[in-house]
């Protein structure tokens, strides 16, 4: 198996439940734009973006999953990348990290489970990290309200149709959505969006698009920028 490679590091996924995809490196691009004192990644597989964090900021990390494999594969690649000190991976689930802390993260992200609603995978590593079962979005926004700093910020990568349900969620909680990231697969085809919620309701909401590819299949300039500090090569 041969690892993935990025400008800054190289990465190995065939153990965990959470591959490297392009959700992810949107998500880690996206948050890493900031910097933070301690990060949390919620359900880190393989541990991709909790690695381009630390390639962007001078803050810790946290990485946490329940799948042993997932965890132990994230602790491979962090202490093969130049971050190994600042990286930690922790086999926890969300829930119980947020009876040990409160208040402690001034960054936390995730790229959640998505097949809500749906049948379960048969597979059941696919069931941890992809079905509702174990992490609802009533679970992501209780935990979060209480490991989130006062002025921390809190990203998720969504599907647009699961997008308005998890704001509803969060504003719930009075977490309050201060950016969104609309993508665009290609110019017709919205397909996710970056959330971006704090604690504080501002004026200020700002949307934004990312188009990845042209209407040629052919990345667009905007992405490549966008993905520059990371991909070797987009061609």
């Amino acid at each position: 198996m041969k690892p993935f490679i990025f400008k800054k590091f190289q990465i190995f996924d065939q153990n965990s439940t959470m591959k490297v995809g392009t959700d992810g490196v949107l998500l880690g691009v996206y948050s890493g734009k900031k910097d933070f004192n301690y990060a949390l990644d919620i359900g880190t597989g393989c541990g991709l973006i909790a690695l381009m964090l630390a390639q962007k900021s001078t803050g810790r990390i946290l990485a946490i999953d329940i799948d042993e494999p997932s965890v132990f594969q994230a602790k491979e690649n962090f202490s093969n990348s130049p971050w190994n000190d600042r990286l930690y991976a922790n086999c926890i689930s969300l829930q119980e990290l947020a009876k040990k802390h409160k208040n402690i993260f001034d960054k936390i992200v995730t790229n959640p489970p998505f097949f809500f609603n749906s049948l379960k995978p048969s597979d059941s590593k696919k069931v941890n990290s992809k079905h509702n079962s174990f992490l609802s979005f009533e679970d992501i926004a209780d935990s979060v309200e209480i490991l989130l700093s006062h002025d921390g910020i809190f990203d998720i990568i969504l599907p647009i149709e699961l997008s308005i349900n998890f704001e509803s969620v969060m504003y719930n909680k009075k977490l309050f959505l201060n950016y969104e990231l609309v993508i665009f697969s290609t110019i017709k085809k919205p397909f996710r969006k970056i959330l971006s919620f704090s604690r504080n309701q501002t004026l200020t909401f700002k949307s934004e698009r990312l188009i990845i590819q042209d209407e040629t299949m052919h990345f667009t300039n905007e992405y490549k920028n966008f993905t520059s500090d990371f991909y070797l090569n987009l061609g």
